[in-house]
């Protein structure tokens, strides 16, 4: 199972839980090949010139499969048409938080804040690029304030920056939150997911906070290179699918902030392409250069 960035996020965490699983229930060794860099696309283009017999899975996000996309110019696949997603089996939609110094209790309430001194606030993000990133540009552009960006080097130096005072704002998994918004370090203001967060059940939407547009998550699944028989397909969606509903495994999810969503390949499918030209138009409206 190659996953396409470095050991210890939360691709690579959520990716090991699934592959103990499919270990356990083949009687076969699935065995996590980290291929970290240039954004995740080493591992993609591996993936999709390996051999389609269903020995070789990619375990990718909404990064992998549609910011990326959006984001390089040129790539040398069609994510699409090369590696089609089996399902996604995890959801991790992301938070708008600030620094516990802002005077804002609701995200209108920050708003107007912003509204009144354009160019003052900044959010941090985990790079240029990152879904991180993008959130808070989907933020700043649905809202239409005036926010500057900070790109850190990962997301851990970007939370570390709001606990600093350094920044004012973040969207980042509830993983990486929960724990400071529990200490009232960080002030929860919104859930930019569909639904309201099984770790947070009284913060509202952004949807319910009056932008809808505002949607912004993290989807875990896997995918196979194209050609990959119709049989074998099958077989690892219905494994998956099963694995989605086991206690166990959202449990373990649960404990990496992250809640169980399976959807099939044709869900998949409409996701990523719905995904995509969302976060196309964002890198476009903002101007976003891949590093």
């Amino acid at each position: 199972m190659l996953v396409p960035f470095a050991p210890g996020g939360p691709t690579d965490l959520i990716g090991r839980v699934l592959a103990q699983q499919l270990t356990d229930i083949w009687g076969k060794s699935v065995v996590v090949d980290n291929r970290a860099g240039a954004g995740g696309t080493i591992a993609v283009e591996t993936a999709v010139k390996a051999a389609p017999d269903g020995y070789t899975l990619l375990f990718g996000s909404t990064s992998t499969f549609a910011v990326n996309p959006a984001l390089y110019e040129k790539l040398p696949y069609d994510i699409a048409r090369d590696l089609p997603v089996v399902g996604f089996v995890a959801y991790a939609p992301q938070l708008l938080v600030i620094r516990s110094g802002i005077p804002a209790t609701s995200v209108g309430e920050l708003v107007a804040l912003a509204k009144k001194q354009p160019g003052k606030f900044t959010f941090a993000s985990s790079g240029t690029g990152t879904t991180i990133h993008l959130a808070g540009e989907l933020f700043k552009h649905a809202a239409g304030i005036d926010i500057l960006h900070i790109p850190y080097k990962g997301g851990g130096q970007a939370v570390t920056a709001l606990l600093s005072g350094e920044a004012d704002m973040l969207f980042n998994n509830p993983g990486a939150l929960l724990p400071h918004i529990q200490t009232g370090r960080l002030r929860a203001l919104a859930v930019a997911g569909p639904m309201r967060s099984a770790f947070l059940p009284k913060l509202p939407t952004f949807a319910e906070a009056g932008l809808p547009q505002v949607e912004s998550g993290s989807a875990f699944g896997v995918a196979v290179p194209r050609g990959t028989p119709a049989g074998i397909v099958k077989t690892i969606a219905a494994v998956l699918a099963g694995i989605a509903a086991k206690p166990d495994f959202r449990e373990r999810l649960a404990s990496l902030g992250t809640e169980p969503l399976f959807m099939d390949n044709t869900k998949s499918a409409a996701y990523v392409q719905r995904e995509t030209v969302k976060w196309a138009q964002i890198v476009k409206a903002a101007n976003i250069k891949a590093e």
